[in-house]
Protein backbone atom coordinates (compact mmCIF):
# COMPACT_ATOMS: atom_id res chain seq x y z
CA UNK A 1 0.00 0.00 0.00
CA UNK A 2 2.60 2.28 0.80
CA UNK A 3 4.82 1.55 -2.49
CA UNK A 4 1.37 2.15 -3.91
CA UNK A 5 0.54 5.83 -2.54
CA UNK A 6 4.68 6.85 -3.29
CA UNK A 7 3.74 5.88 -6.79
CA UNK A 8 0.41 7.36 -7.28
CA UNK A 9 2.26 10.85 -5.59
CA UNK A 10 5.29 10.41 -8.49
CA UNK A 11 2.11 10.54 -11.19
CA UNK A 12 0.71 13.57 -9.29
CA UNK A 13 3.80 15.20 -9.00
CA UNK A 14 4.26 14.48 -12.91
CA UNK A 15 1.24 15.60 -14.33
CA UNK A 16 1.22 18.85 -12.12
CA UNK A 17 4.64 19.30 -13.66
CA UNK A 18 3.90 18.83 -17.45
CA UNK A 19 0.87 21.43 -16.63
CA UNK A 20 2.91 24.03 -14.99
CA UNK A 21 6.74 23.99 -15.73
CA UNK A 22 8.98 25.12 -13.49
CA UNK A 23 12.33 26.37 -14.66
CA UNK A 24 15.58 26.71 -13.22
CA UNK A 25 16.06 28.23 -9.70
CA UNK A 26 17.98 31.26 -10.39
CA UNK A 27 21.27 31.20 -8.91
CA UNK A 28 21.30 35.60 -8.23
CA UNK A 29 18.92 37.73 -7.76
CA UNK A 30 19.64 41.28 -9.71
CA UNK A 31 19.12 43.90 -7.08
CA UNK A 32 17.74 47.23 -8.91
CA UNK A 33 20.41 50.25 -8.78
CA UNK A 34 17.96 51.97 -5.76
CA UNK A 35 17.99 49.11 -4.01
CA UNK A 36 22.04 48.60 -4.37
CA UNK A 37 22.47 52.28 -3.33
CA UNK A 38 20.34 51.78 -0.20
CA UNK A 39 22.26 49.01 0.96
CA UNK A 40 25.71 50.52 0.36
CA UNK A 41 24.40 53.87 1.79
CA UNK A 42 22.77 52.14 5.16
CA UNK A 43 26.39 50.14 5.66
CA UNK A 44 28.77 53.50 5.46
CA UNK A 45 26.42 55.57 6.92
CA UNK A 46 23.82 54.33 9.69
CA UNK A 47 24.39 50.47 10.60
CA UNK A 48 27.14 50.42 13.32
CA UNK A 49 27.03 52.40 17.03
CA UNK A 50 29.45 55.03 15.64
CA UNK A 51 28.16 55.68 11.87
CA UNK A 52 27.27 59.07 11.74
CA UNK A 53 23.14 58.75 10.90
CA UNK A 54 22.92 55.62 13.34
CA UNK A 55 19.87 57.08 14.76
CA UNK A 56 17.88 56.81 11.03
CA UNK A 57 17.99 52.58 12.09
CA UNK A 58 15.22 53.62 13.95
CA UNK A 59 13.00 55.10 11.55
CA UNK A 60 14.39 52.17 8.85
CA UNK A 61 11.43 51.28 6.25
CA UNK A 62 9.45 54.62 6.91
CA UNK A 63 5.68 53.94 6.41
CA UNK A 64 3.69 55.48 3.49
CA UNK A 65 2.88 58.27 4.95
CA UNK A 66 6.70 59.66 5.44
CA UNK A 67 7.49 59.76 1.44
CA UNK A 68 9.35 62.56 1.85
CA UNK A 69 12.10 60.83 3.94
CA UNK A 70 12.13 57.81 2.12
CA UNK A 71 12.88 59.81 -1.32
CA UNK A 72 15.56 61.84 0.64
CA UNK A 73 17.22 58.27 1.30
CA UNK A 74 16.53 56.98 -2.32
CA UNK A 75 18.13 60.61 -3.43
CA UNK A 76 20.65 60.94 -1.33
CA UNK A 77 21.84 56.92 -1.53
CA UNK A 78 21.91 57.31 -5.16
CA UNK A 79 23.86 60.38 -5.04
CA UNK A 80 26.76 58.61 -3.02
CA UNK A 81 26.64 55.89 -5.40
CA UNK A 82 26.90 57.86 -8.43
CA UNK A 83 29.91 59.29 -6.00
CA UNK A 84 31.79 55.94 -5.61
CA UNK A 85 30.83 54.05 -9.42
CA UNK A 86 30.89 56.90 -11.47
CA UNK A 87 26.94 55.87 -12.79
CA UNK A 88 25.10 57.85 -15.07
CA UNK A 89 21.52 55.87 -14.18
CA UNK A 90 22.56 56.44 -10.68
CA UNK A 91 23.20 59.82 -10.95
CA UNK A 92 20.18 60.96 -13.09
CA UNK A 93 17.66 58.92 -10.77
CA UNK A 94 19.31 60.63 -7.75
CA UNK A 95 18.52 64.02 -9.22
CA UNK A 96 14.82 62.66 -9.80
CA UNK A 97 14.22 61.30 -6.13
CA UNK A 98 15.88 64.61 -5.15
CA UNK A 99 13.24 67.04 -7.23
CA UNK A 100 10.54 64.62 -5.42
CA UNK A 101 12.18 64.73 -2.02
CA UNK A 102 12.13 68.62 -2.04
CA UNK A 103 8.17 68.77 -3.34
CA UNK A 104 7.51 65.81 -0.78
CA UNK A 105 9.28 67.98 2.06
CA UNK A 106 8.08 71.08 1.16
CA UNK A 107 4.58 69.81 1.12
CA UNK A 108 5.33 68.28 5.03
CA UNK A 109 6.61 71.37 5.61
CA UNK A 110 2.94 73.38 4.63
CA UNK A 111 1.26 70.79 7.66
CA UNK A 112 1.79 72.20 11.18
CA UNK A 113 1.78 68.81 12.33
CA UNK A 114 3.67 66.94 9.76
CA UNK A 115 6.52 69.87 10.09
CA UNK A 116 7.57 69.35 13.53
CA UNK A 117 7.58 65.38 12.63
CA UNK A 118 10.78 63.73 12.99
CA UNK A 119 10.80 62.68 9.86
CA UNK A 120 11.01 65.77 8.48
CA UNK A 121 13.91 66.86 10.07
CA UNK A 122 15.39 63.98 9.06
CA UNK A 123 14.72 64.47 5.62
CA UNK A 124 16.01 67.87 5.45
CA UNK A 125 19.41 66.27 7.08
CA UNK A 126 19.16 63.75 4.56
CA UNK A 127 18.85 66.58 1.49
CA UNK A 128 21.31 68.67 3.03
CA UNK A 129 24.00 65.59 2.87
CA UNK A 130 22.78 65.35 -0.94
CA UNK A 131 23.84 68.77 -1.22
CA UNK A 132 27.14 67.79 0.08
CA UNK A 133 27.77 64.86 -1.81
CA UNK A 134 27.07 67.11 -5.40
CA UNK A 135 27.80 70.53 -4.82
CA UNK A 136 31.40 71.58 -4.00
CA UNK A 137 30.98 75.34 -3.53
CA UNK A 138 31.09 75.79 0.17
CA UNK A 139 29.94 80.15 -0.67
CA UNK A 140 27.33 78.81 -2.03
CA UNK A 141 24.46 79.57 0.82
CA UNK A 142 21.44 78.27 -0.98
CA UNK A 143 23.06 74.73 -0.85
CA UNK A 144 25.11 75.27 1.76
CA UNK A 145 23.03 76.72 4.65
CA UNK A 146 19.07 76.66 3.77
CA UNK A 147 18.20 72.73 4.63
CA UNK A 148 20.06 73.16 8.15
CA UNK A 149 18.74 76.82 9.05
CA UNK A 150 15.31 75.27 8.17
CA UNK A 151 15.73 72.36 10.38
CA UNK A 152 17.27 74.67 13.28
CA UNK A 153 13.81 76.43 12.71
CA UNK A 154 11.66 73.46 13.28
CA UNK A 155 13.68 72.16 16.25
CA UNK A 156 12.84 75.48 17.75
CA UNK A 157 9.03 74.86 17.29
CA UNK A 158 9.19 71.32 18.57
CA UNK A 159 9.75 71.93 22.42
CA UNK A 160 11.83 70.26 24.92
CA UNK A 161 9.89 66.79 25.06
CA UNK A 162 12.00 65.92 22.07
CA UNK A 163 15.42 66.02 24.27
CA UNK A 164 13.61 62.85 25.83
CA UNK A 165 14.63 60.53 23.10
CA UNK A 166 18.12 58.94 22.71
CA UNK A 167 17.40 58.48 19.17
CA UNK A 168 16.19 62.18 18.18
CA UNK A 169 19.65 63.30 20.42
CA UNK A 170 21.44 61.37 18.38
CA UNK A 171 19.61 63.19 15.18
CA UNK A 172 20.21 66.60 16.97
CA UNK A 173 23.54 65.99 18.08
CA UNK A 174 24.44 65.28 13.86
CA UNK A 175 22.67 68.35 12.67
CA UNK A 176 24.61 70.39 15.15
CA UNK A 177 27.78 68.75 14.09
CA UNK A 178 26.43 69.13 10.05
CA UNK A 179 25.52 73.05 10.98
CA UNK A 180 29.03 73.77 13.06
CA UNK A 181 30.95 72.57 10.18
CA UNK A 182 29.31 74.48 7.80
CA UNK A 183 30.08 77.76 9.44
CA UNK A 184 33.55 76.93 10.00
CA UNK A 185 33.59 75.93 5.91
CA UNK A 186 31.78 77.95 4.79
CA UNK A 187 33.45 80.79 6.86
CA UNK A 188 30.24 82.31 8.53
CA UNK A 189 29.56 83.24 11.87
CA UNK A 190 28.28 80.75 14.44
CA UNK A 191 24.34 81.27 14.44
CA UNK A 192 23.41 81.76 18.14
CA UNK A 193 20.75 79.70 17.71
CA UNK A 194 23.35 76.59 17.31
CA UNK A 195 25.26 77.42 20.24
CA UNK A 196 21.43 77.41 22.44
CA UNK A 197 20.77 74.09 20.63
CA UNK A 198 24.15 72.44 21.82
CA UNK A 199 24.12 73.89 25.13
CA UNK A 200 20.56 72.25 25.59
CA UNK A 201 21.58 69.33 24.59
CA UNK A 202 24.72 69.14 26.68
CA UNK A 203 21.83 69.94 29.52
CA UNK A 204 19.96 66.81 28.40
CA UNK A 205 22.58 64.51 27.54
CA UNK A 206 25.72 65.48 28.99
CA UNK A 207 28.86 64.77 27.80
CA UNK A 208 31.92 65.78 29.64
CA UNK A 209 33.96 62.69 28.53
CA UNK A 210 33.51 62.48 24.97
CA UNK A 211 36.30 64.20 22.90
CA UNK A 212 34.59 64.73 19.67
CA UNK A 213 31.98 66.73 21.60
CA UNK A 214 34.67 68.78 23.06
CA UNK A 215 36.16 69.21 20.06
CA UNK A 216 33.35 70.73 18.47
CA UNK A 217 32.73 73.45 21.52
CA UNK A 218 36.42 74.25 20.34
CA UNK A 219 36.10 74.34 17.08
CA UNK A 220 33.06 76.77 17.86
CA UNK A 221 35.74 78.71 19.52
CA UNK A 222 38.37 78.74 16.96
CA UNK A 223 35.36 79.89 14.02
CA UNK A 224 34.33 82.85 16.05
CA UNK A 225 37.91 83.94 16.90
CA UNK A 226 39.04 83.53 12.99
CA UNK A 227 35.77 86.38 12.68
CA UNK A 228 37.24 88.56 15.10
CA UNK A 229 40.83 88.51 13.35
CA UNK A 230 39.30 88.95 9.73
CA UNK A 231 37.36 91.91 10.51
CA UNK A 232 40.04 93.52 12.71
CA UNK A 233 38.35 93.40 16.04
CA UNK A 234 41.15 91.99 17.60
CA UNK A 235 45.24 93.58 17.10
CA UNK A 236 47.82 91.50 16.04
CA UNK A 237 49.62 90.90 19.64
CA UNK A 238 46.30 90.54 20.69
CA UNK A 239 45.13 88.11 18.47
CA UNK A 240 48.48 86.40 18.98
CA UNK A 241 47.31 85.83 22.49
CA UNK A 242 44.13 84.44 21.92
CA UNK A 243 45.23 81.92 19.16
CA UNK A 244 48.13 80.07 22.07
CA UNK A 245 45.24 79.94 24.85
CA UNK A 246 43.01 78.35 22.20
CA UNK A 247 46.02 76.18 21.36
CA UNK A 248 46.53 75.00 24.50
CA UNK A 249 42.80 73.90 25.03
CA UNK A 250 43.34 71.83 21.82
CA UNK A 251 46.59 70.53 23.75
CA UNK A 252 44.75 70.20 27.07
CA UNK A 253 41.88 67.72 25.27
CA UNK A 254 44.69 65.68 23.57
CA UNK A 255 45.96 64.87 26.57
CA UNK A 256 42.73 64.36 29.16
CA UNK A 257 41.21 62.16 25.98
CA UNK A 258 40.05 58.27 28.00
CA UNK A 259 42.09 55.58 27.54
CA UNK A 260 39.51 54.31 24.95
CA UNK A 261 40.14 57.33 22.36
CA UNK A 262 44.33 57.06 22.99
CA UNK A 263 46.57 55.41 19.91
CA UNK A 264 49.51 53.93 20.00
CA UNK A 265 52.49 54.74 18.33
CA UNK A 266 54.97 52.17 16.70
CA UNK A 267 57.76 51.55 15.93
CA UNK A 268 58.94 49.93 12.45
CA UNK A 269 62.13 49.01 11.73
CA UNK A 270 61.59 48.62 7.78
CA UNK A 271 59.43 51.57 6.39
CA UNK A 272 57.20 51.30 3.89
CA UNK A 273 56.47 53.27 0.69
CA UNK A 274 53.71 54.33 3.07
CA UNK A 275 55.75 55.22 5.73
CA UNK A 276 56.95 59.19 5.81
CA UNK A 277 59.35 58.50 8.99
CA UNK A 278 59.69 55.43 10.91
CA UNK A 279 56.81 55.06 12.88
CA UNK A 280 53.04 55.31 12.47
CA UNK A 281 49.67 55.43 14.97
CA UNK A 282 47.61 52.83 15.16
CA UNK A 283 44.28 53.61 16.53
CA UNK A 284 41.39 51.84 18.37
CA UNK A 285 38.83 52.73 15.63
CA UNK A 286 38.69 55.05 12.73
CA UNK A 287 36.20 57.54 14.28
CA UNK A 288 39.27 57.86 16.87
CA UNK A 289 41.78 58.67 14.00
CA UNK A 290 39.19 60.84 12.66
CA UNK A 291 39.09 63.00 15.81
CA UNK A 292 42.43 62.96 16.11
CA UNK A 293 42.92 64.14 12.71
CA UNK A 294 41.05 67.19 13.52
CA UNK A 295 42.55 68.61 16.39
CA UNK A 296 45.65 68.18 14.35
CA UNK A 297 44.40 70.03 11.23
CA UNK A 298 42.91 72.29 13.58
CA UNK A 299 45.88 73.03 15.63
CA UNK A 300 48.36 73.61 12.21
CA UNK A 301 45.81 76.10 11.39
CA UNK A 302 45.81 78.28 14.38
CA UNK A 303 49.52 78.37 14.90
CA UNK A 304 49.66 78.73 10.91
CA UNK A 305 47.50 81.94 11.74
CA UNK A 306 49.98 82.78 14.96
CA UNK A 307 52.72 82.22 12.24
CA UNK A 308 51.25 85.08 10.04
CA UNK A 309 50.31 87.67 12.83
CA UNK A 310 54.21 86.99 14.16
CA UNK A 311 55.49 88.35 10.66
CA UNK A 312 52.98 91.41 10.34
CA UNK A 313 54.15 92.38 13.70
CA UNK A 314 57.81 91.74 12.81
CA UNK A 315 57.20 94.05 9.36
CA UNK A 316 55.57 96.86 11.87
CA UNK A 317 58.03 96.79 14.38
CA UNK A 318 61.63 95.77 15.49
CA UNK A 319 61.84 91.67 16.28
CA UNK A 320 61.73 90.80 20.28
CA UNK A 321 62.60 87.93 21.31
CA UNK A 322 59.65 87.01 23.11
CA UNK A 323 58.15 87.43 19.46
CA UNK A 324 60.33 84.77 17.73
CA UNK A 325 60.01 82.51 20.40
CA UNK A 326 56.55 82.54 19.61
CA UNK A 327 57.06 81.87 15.93
CA UNK A 328 59.21 79.04 16.62
CA UNK A 329 57.06 77.50 18.96
CA UNK A 330 54.59 77.71 16.13
CA UNK A 331 56.62 76.28 13.69
CA UNK A 332 57.37 73.52 15.93
CA UNK A 333 53.86 72.36 16.59
CA UNK A 334 52.83 72.54 12.67
CA UNK A 335 55.47 69.96 12.20
CA UNK A 336 54.79 67.92 14.61
CA UNK A 337 50.80 68.11 13.70
CA UNK A 338 52.16 67.52 10.29
CA UNK A 339 54.38 64.55 11.15
CA UNK A 340 51.08 63.01 13.25
CA UNK A 341 48.97 63.54 10.18
CA UNK A 342 51.62 61.50 7.85
CA UNK A 343 51.92 58.67 10.61
CA UNK A 344 48.17 57.61 10.68
CA UNK A 345 47.96 56.75 7.25
CA UNK A 346 49.43 53.39 7.29
CA UNK A 347 47.14 51.72 9.25
CA UNK A 348 43.96 52.63 6.91
CA UNK A 349 45.94 52.83 3.03
CA UNK A 350 47.24 49.36 3.64
CA UNK A 351 46.53 46.91 6.53
CA UNK A 352 48.88 46.58 9.64
CA UNK A 353 49.62 43.20 11.31
CA UNK A 354 46.76 41.80 12.42
CA UNK A 355 47.95 40.59 15.36
CA UNK A 356 48.96 44.32 15.90
CA UNK A 357 45.51 45.31 16.04
CA UNK A 358 44.04 42.51 17.79
CA UNK A 359 46.02 42.86 20.48
CA UNK A 360 45.16 46.92 20.77
CA UNK A 361 43.28 46.99 24.47
CA UNK A 362 42.11 50.32 26.24
CA UNK A 363 45.05 51.11 28.11
CA UNK A 364 47.68 53.81 27.76
CA UNK A 365 49.35 54.78 25.05
CA UNK A 366 52.50 53.06 24.54
CA UNK A 367 55.02 52.44 21.79
CA UNK A 368 55.80 49.14 20.25
CA UNK A 369 58.03 47.84 17.79
CA UNK A 370 57.18 45.93 14.93
CA UNK A 371 58.42 44.59 11.01
CA UNK A 372 55.85 46.11 8.57
CA UNK A 373 53.40 43.75 7.21
CA UNK A 374 51.71 44.05 4.25
CA UNK A 375 48.26 42.19 3.47
CA UNK A 376 45.95 42.27 0.62
CA UNK A 377 42.59 41.14 -0.27
CA UNK A 378 42.20 38.06 -3.43
CA UNK A 379 43.60 39.28 -6.72
CA UNK A 380 45.29 41.97 -4.90
CA UNK A 381 42.03 44.34 -5.27
CA UNK A 382 42.18 46.98 -2.34
CA UNK A 383 40.02 45.82 0.43
CA UNK A 384 36.45 48.01 0.07
CA UNK A 385 36.34 48.59 2.85
CA UNK A 386 39.25 50.80 3.07
CA UNK A 387 37.71 53.39 0.81
CA UNK A 388 36.08 55.63 2.64
CA UNK A 389 38.96 55.40 5.56
CA UNK A 390 41.75 56.47 2.77
CA UNK A 391 38.96 59.02 1.39
CA UNK A 392 39.04 61.00 5.24
CA UNK A 393 42.87 61.01 4.82
CA UNK A 394 42.74 63.52 1.90
CA UNK A 395 42.13 66.62 3.45
CA UNK A 396 44.19 66.35 6.54
CA UNK A 397 47.48 65.22 3.75
CA UNK A 398 46.39 68.03 1.97
CA UNK A 399 46.85 70.55 4.96
CA UNK A 400 49.98 69.00 6.34
CA UNK A 401 51.68 69.60 2.99
CA UNK A 402 50.29 72.99 2.27
CA UNK A 403 51.80 73.87 5.48
CA UNK A 404 54.29 77.03 5.66
CA UNK A 405 56.95 74.38 7.31
CA UNK A 406 56.71 71.41 5.21
CA UNK A 407 59.97 69.59 3.76
CA UNK A 408 59.83 69.02 0.13
CA UNK A 409 60.36 65.70 1.11
CA UNK A 410 56.87 65.81 3.00
CA UNK A 411 55.54 67.29 0.05
CA UNK A 412 56.21 65.16 -2.30
CA UNK A 413 55.50 62.02 -0.18
CA UNK A 414 52.39 63.29 0.48
CA UNK A 415 51.57 64.05 -3.21
CA UNK A 416 52.71 60.00 -3.86
CA UNK A 417 50.16 58.94 -1.57
CA UNK A 418 47.24 60.61 -3.19
CA UNK A 419 48.41 59.42 -6.33
CA UNK A 420 48.33 56.08 -5.07
CA UNK A 421 44.84 56.39 -3.62
CA UNK A 422 43.27 57.56 -6.87
CA UNK A 423 45.45 54.51 -8.83
CA UNK A 424 44.83 51.75 -6.35
CA UNK A 425 41.46 52.69 -4.32
CA UNK A 426 39.69 54.65 -7.71
CA UNK A 427 39.77 57.93 -5.71
CA UNK A 428 39.35 60.80 -8.05
CA UNK A 429 39.41 63.27 -5.48
CA UNK A 430 42.86 61.84 -4.11
CA UNK A 431 44.10 62.95 -7.89
CA UNK A 432 42.62 66.41 -7.72
CA UNK A 433 44.09 67.14 -4.68
CA UNK A 434 47.92 65.89 -6.17
CA UNK A 435 47.21 68.18 -8.86
CA UNK A 436 46.49 71.14 -6.34
CA UNK A 437 49.46 70.96 -4.96
CA UNK A 438 51.74 69.89 -7.83
CA UNK A 439 50.58 73.74 -9.07
CA UNK A 440 51.94 75.37 -6.55
CA UNK A 441 48.31 76.96 -5.94
CA UNK A 442 47.41 77.88 -2.00
CA UNK A 443 43.72 77.92 -2.12
CA UNK A 444 42.19 78.31 1.24
CA UNK A 445 41.75 74.94 2.80
CA UNK A 446 38.13 75.04 3.19
CA UNK A 447 37.08 75.02 -0.33
CA UNK A 448 38.91 72.15 -0.84
CA UNK A 449 37.48 70.67 1.88
CA UNK A 450 34.35 71.59 0.30
CA UNK A 451 35.78 69.95 -2.96
CA UNK A 452 35.96 66.89 -1.45
CA UNK A 453 32.24 67.27 -0.26
CA UNK A 454 32.69 68.39 3.05
CA UNK A 455 31.35 66.38 5.84
CA UNK A 456 29.54 63.42 3.20
CA UNK A 457 32.63 61.82 3.36
CA UNK A 458 34.61 63.61 6.30
CA UNK A 459 31.75 62.92 9.45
Amino acid sequence: MALRLRDESTAVQKRVQAKNPIGEVPRSIELSVCCQARDIFYHNYVLGSTKPFNFLQTFYLPTCKDEHLSRSVDAVALAYLNYQRQSPSAEEEARQHYVSAIACTSAALRSPDEAKQDSTILAILLLDLYEKITNKDPTFYGAWAAHLSGALTLVKLRGDQQFQDPSIVRMLMRLSTNLLISCVASGRPVLADLVALRNTLAAHFPTPADPKWRESDLMIEFASLRQDIEKGVLSDLDAILALIELDAKFVKLGKEAPPAWQYKTVQVEIKSSHHYESFHHVHPAEHVAQMWNTLRLTRLSINEFICFRCLALQRRQKSSPALLAIHQCATSAIKEMASDICATLPQYIEDPPLSLVQAFTETEPSHTTSKVETRTSPAGQPDPTHHLPCYRLIFPLFVAAQSSAVSPSMWKWVIKQLRFMADYHAIENAMSAAKILESGEKPEIWKVYAMLGSYAFVC
